[in-house]
């Protein structure tokens, strides 16, 4: 899979940095429909727009960027 992560955002000194914030909104939108709906709507939810072995697999093979890089080609984040 080829992403458009640069060496240095993905680096443990940096932070991760856009990809990491990427993955953080898309978690805290996940977060407000677990406050707004309740625990069992938001993990369906997130089970049916990111399935979790899909999210370990991806981030195993490419951690935080390629995680970003799908949920950007699904049309999850802005």
């Amino acid at each position: 899979m080829t992403h458009a992560c640069h060496p240095d955002e993905a680096s443990p000194a940096t932070g991760s940095g856009r990809p990491r914030a990427e993955v953080s909104r898309f978690e805290q939108t996940i977060g407000f429909i677990r406050q707004t709906q309740g625990n069992q709507a938001a993990a369906e939810l997130k089970e049916k727009l990111l399935p979790a072995k899909t999210e370990n697999d991806i981030l195993f093979k490419d951690g935080y960027c390629g995680l970003a890089t799908y949920l950007r080609e699904k049309k999850l984040t802005r």
